[in-house]
């Protein structure tokens, strides 16, 4: 962990139940670059979504990138037709940048909705 820190590498945290320690999903700070950007993702397991924890521990990670990776953006590329995960996002204060057609997507084809945010 402290090498992590010192050196701004990537991070990633499974999310569990406080209680019984159920895995509900992830959250990630991946592709960071010379310690100022870095792209924030996250994916739940579909029995969990819409109960507050995406929110949650996306939160979490924001303050995380921002008072111990001392970043200074953070970016989020989504499938456009994902309108969850753009609600959550534009909730948590990532503007809207563009959305690009026919985009690699993780391996596959899809319009992508890229969004930022100034930390």
């Amino acid at each position: 962990m402290t090498r992590m820190i010192r050196h701004r590498i990537e991070t990633a945290w499974a999310v569990a139940l406080k209680d019984t320690g159920e895995y509900l999903g992830e959250v990630e700070i991946t592709n960071i670059v010379d310690g100022y950007l870095g792209e924030i993702g996250y994916m739940f397991l579909q029995e969990h979504w819409g109960k507050g924890f995406a929110n949650e521990a996306v939160t979490a990670m924001i303050e995380y990138a921002q008072n111990v990776l001392n970043l200074k953006r953070l970016y989020a590329d989504i499938e456009n037709k994902n309108g969850r995960s753009i609600k959550l996002i534009e909730k948590l204060g990532f503007e809207f940048i563009a959305v690009l057609p026919e985009s690699n997507f993780y391996g596959r084809i899809a319009d992508v909705a890229y969004y930022s945010r100034t930390l």
